[in-house]
């Protein structure tokens, strides 16, 4: 692990730690939410250093997107920093609950932004759609990819306009169509023709 990337754990695990800090401290939700918000900060924490350790990886930093790269890294401080403020809005302002909403617009966008770096993401285990068939094919996996690019944008603006309806029993579906099965199947069909065709040479 370069410099560059001790720094960026370093960061990373103390943004984590200030927030599973501030779980610990406050008392304004019941006991047992409270009990549980410590239990989810505090398993940010452990993963954000087993990710970071993982993206630093040489088979990663050579053919992973750099940005995407980048992203999964910071990753677990942007998503627990978004709940604590989405956990946090309804204590300073009652009768307002902004939890639902928030966590649609924040994973649409999220969505958005992975699939965005998608065809630029070469073969790794550990950043993009980690189908084991594809780590051995390249042209697969860039195309793939390159699908999953498009599924996963959609997928994105399905979340961010669900606030908008509340019908989940669309937009969830919906969503896990595009954003996994579609890419699974899309794999599987080139794997087997790839296999076809070496086998009938």
């Amino acid at each position: 692990m370069n410099q560059k990337n001790r720094r960026t754990l370093f960061i990373t695990t103390m943004l984590c730690t200030a927030l599973f800090t501030l779980a610990v401290i406050s008392k304004n939700l019941t006991s047992r939410a409270a009990d549980i918000s410590v239990r989810l900060y505090g398993t940010a924490v452990l993963v954000n250093i087993i990710l970071n350790i993982a993206l630093s990886s040489k088979a990663v930093s050579e053919n992973g997107a750099k940005k995407l790269i980048t992203l999964s890294r910071w990753i677990m401080p942007v998503t627990v920093s978004a709940f604590f403020i989405a956990q946090v809005y309804p204590a300073v302002f009652e009768g307002q609950r902004i939890m639902d909403t928030f966590v649609y617009v924040f994973l649409g966008i999220l969505f958005m932004i992975c699939g965005n770096y998608f065809p630029k993401n070469h073969r790794n285990p550990y950043v993009g759609l980690k189908f084991p068939w594809l780590l051995h094919d390249e042209e697969s996996w860039h195309k793939t990819h390159r699908l999953g690019s498009y599924t996963w944008l959609l997928s994105g603006m399905l979340m961010i306009v669900h606030p908008l309806h509340h019908v989940s029993y669309i937009t969830i579906p919906l969503v896990i169509a595009l954003s996994g099965a579609v890419p699974l199947l899309y794999s599987l069909f080139l794997f087997y023709k790839n296999l076809k065709t070496r086998n009938a040479r």
